[in-house]
């Protein structure tokens, strides 16, 4: 078969930028159209990959949420994630993909969290799972998602395990450690309390056995007598009014309140009513102005010490802020329903700022592995709306993410963050 008929010579010639060549040299023709291929075919390196949750238009990203359950109140932050993505889509996605973001409701339930789960990674077949709330809903999946291979990551629980980068790799808190805060709590105690007298409520699951773990860490020997009351409770109970009445009466002048949702609501507003004024220490997920202390009073959270890792919308010292105006401006264009001022709202929006700004740096290797080996390459990275002097750093064998943090205290109004940036 004549690779080029005579007739046609001189299309070919120009096609090659050159001029007419001879019929009877078919071989030299060959020669140089492969040559002309192999000039112009992209090398190996530059080809795209994906895998199930993505193409050249998609990423598909999964979530779970309690927007049903005792923890309702933190719903708000996969409707402010969906809003982040709104905008991202708005402005022509991520290196060019939509992204399509299917957050579920799991009622804080870990047999429902399952299901959600399997539904997302099986039928919706998401790229990865971002931002879940809970120490047990996370658990429930976790093993799961490690053995398929699917990013659980930035997920809104403290929990000691999720930093084990030998056995589960494919999964990557979002918070810092519940042991690691805890420890901050009880160091600050020490040097600011003149005789401490602990009382401690907490969750009995990993969340309060966690932040347990850091506060006997620092106390050690001195824990058998500072701490002179414990009480637990599960997450089902209805009230946690008994525990708060046993605490009470124990006469601690310390309040580690190391509880959830509205067993935080509960225990403040309790202790209010019982006239009982310690020094607090809450857990940072548990801090919302909005969705915990304006519920149980704010009065009644005056003092109260947290951990600070964004710039708080109600602190006047971040009115002029460039970050918060930013934040601000994409709460009114995208989420006008949702309260700006809410710091889980804040949080929402700095993870899933976060998790775009992951995908952008995978370019057209949208593969799961690429995923984890960009979310681990984190250098000193902070979006807008975090404190002067936090940042973010990850690598393969440390998946705590966070490594200075601040202490926060509230004013009745608002938080207020002092001291210096303290290291885990």
């Amino acid at each position: 078969m004549t690779f080029l008929a005579t007739s046609r010579r001189d299309k070919a010639a120009a096609a090659f930028g050159g001029t007419a060549v001879p019929a009877r040299r078919p071989l030299l023709m060959l020669a140089l159209a492969i040559a002309a291929a192999v000039a112009v075919a992209p090398p190996a390196s530059a080809q795209k990959k994906y895998d199930p949750g993505a193409s050249d238009t998609e990423i598909r990203i999964g979530q779970t949420m309690p927007y049903s359950g005792p923890l309702s109140m933190l719903g708000t932050m996969g409707k402010a994630a969906a809003a982040y993505f709104d905008k991202v889509n708005a402005e022509g996605g991520i290196n060019g993909r939509k992204v399509k973001f299917v957050s579920l409701d799991d009622g804080y339930s870990p047999p429902k969290t399952v299901e959600q789960t399997r539904r997302l990674v099986e039928n919706d077949e998401v790229l990865l799972i971002f931002n879940t709330i809970g120490t047990p809903t996370n658990l429930a999946v976790h093993r799961y998602l490690n053995t398929r291979q699917v990013p659980q990551l930035l997920i809104m629980s403290g929990a000691n395990r999720w930093n084990d980068p030998k056995n589960h790799p494919w999964t990557l808190g979002g918070m810092l450690s519940y042991d690691a805060e805890a420890r901050m709590y009880a160091r600050h105690m020490l040097a600011a309390v003149k005789d401490p007298k602990i009382a401690v409520l907490s969750q009995n699951d990993d969340f309060g056995r966690d932040f347990m773990k850091g506060l006997r860490a620092v106390l050690g020997d001195r824990a058998k007598t500072l701490i002179v009351a414990e009480a637990t409770y599960e997450p089902t109970d209805p009230t946690v009014d008994s525990q708060m009445v046993s605490l009470k009466s124990s006469g601690a002048n310390v309040f580690f309140n190391f509880s959830n949702g509205k067993f935080t609501v509960q225990s403040l507003r309790r202790a209010g009513e019982l006239g009982w004024t310690p020094q607090v220490y809450l857990p940072v997920g548990s801090s919302s102005i909005a969705s915990i202390l304006k519920p149980a009073g704010l009065e009644r959270a005056v003092g109260a010490i947290t951990i600070a890792n964004q710039k708080n919308p109600l602190d006047p010292q971040w009115r002029d802020d460039p970050g918060l105006k930013e934040y601000q401006e994409f709460m009114r264009r995208y989420a006008p329903s949702l309260d700006a001022e809410d710091s889980l709202n804040v949080s929402a929006y700095s993870m899933a700022r976060l998790l775009a700004d992951v995908l952008r740096r995978c370019g057209d290797d949208l593969t799961r592995e690429n995923v984890m080996r960009q979310m681990l390459s984190l250098k000193g990275y902070a979006t807008p709306v975090m404190l002067p002097g936090v940042s973010l750093t990850t690598a393969p064998d440390d998946y705590e993410i966070y490594g200075a943090i601040r202490l926060q205290r509230f004013d009745g109004k608002s938080w207020v963050p002092f001291g210096e940036p303290m290291q885990r």
